[in-house]
């Protein structure tokens, strides 16, 4: 598949995302993710990952959702997905950092339209449907039945999910351009055993192209291995910048009116003044936003 043909196939994709209700366009969350995402494709090109060809005709943008899942995705021509789900749960910018290296790689290493090639007895554009309605059934697990009907279409969508292998070259190049944007290695660690922990992402290839990010145990030992390869660094803490932008991406990601209620309450319970002043103003940020949203 040519560089220009998965560009139209992801920007026939992207226009519809554009048009989704959940889509959020937020200057601030905007940003900051790309305050991470330059830093990451600079280093990408310094370490010939990124071609001046793919550089030049692929999008390189990223859209955000109001999904509260943690979740980020790569689709052909080089769009991502980020769900709000996902940057309010990332600790500092070095986890943010190696979700989108991961989800870069993919991209970089052509392992979409390698997959589509390998399918190449099915039209990229019926392919590029049935992403579409993939997304959508992430979102309205009932809408699934009359997306993708049958056994034929749930047998593509399973063999459109990437391999191993390239799961496992996404990590391995992730890291390393991540490390080489200057992030600490660290986040790339305590981010795999968050989500596992989490149970959020998992290995079963249910989903063409909206890749969660399968993690095992043996993926965790082989950053733990990497990791000691290099110094040991300052510990990670959670910066000003960062905890306030969390605090908006859960507000912003409509999560009830409940949620919202709570919020505003947790600037008054007792324990408020003793908690580091960085907490305390994402507590009161996020009570701020929300009591505007209520």
């Amino acid at each position: 598949m040519t560089i220009s043909a998965e560009r139209r196939l992801g920007d026939s994709i992207a226009r519809e995302i554009y048009r989704d209700a959940d889509y959020i366009d937020d200057p601030l969350l905007g940003e900051y993710v790309q305050g991470i995402w330059q830093p990451l494709l600079a280093a990408a090109r310094a370490r010939g990952e990124l071609s001046p060809e793919m550089a030049e005709r692929f999008a390189w943008t990223i859209m955000m959702g109001r999904d509260r899942s943690v979740n980020a995705f790569a689709l052909p021509g080089g769009y991502f997905g980020l769900h709000l789900g996902l940057l309010a749960v990332v600790a500092n910018r070095a986890e943010l950092a190696s979700v989108l290296g991961h989800e870069m790689t993919h991209v970089t290493q052509r392992h979409i339209a390698r997959m589509i090639s390998r399918e190449g007895q099915q039209s990229p554009w019926l392919l590029g449907a049935m992403i579409l309605g993939v997304l959508a059934a992430s979102r309205n697990p009932e809408a699934a039945s009359a997306i993708i009907t049958g056994s034929q279409a749930a047998s593509i969508a399973g063999q459109l999910s990437f391999s191993r292998d390239m799961e496992r070259e996404a990590d391995r190049v992730g890291y390393g351009v991540m490390t080489q944007a200057g992030f600490a290695p660290e986040g790339f660690v305590t981010m795999f055993e968050k989500l596992q922990k989490g149970s959020q992402l998992n290995d079963s290839g249910g989903f063409p192209y909206l890749r969660s990010h399968p993690l095992t145990t043996a993926r965790i030992a082989d950053m733990q291995a990497r990791q000691q390869l290099l110094p040991p660094g300052p510990p990670l803490r959670p910066m000003l910048d960062h905890v306030m932008l969390s605090a908006r991406a859960r507000v912003l990601s409509r999560p009830g009116i409940d949620t919202l209620r709570s919020w505003v309450a947790e600037a008054d319970v007792a324990n408020f003044v003793s908690l580091p002043p960085v907490r305390q103003a994402a507590v009161l940020y996020a009570a701020s936003l929300a009591a505007v949203q209520m």
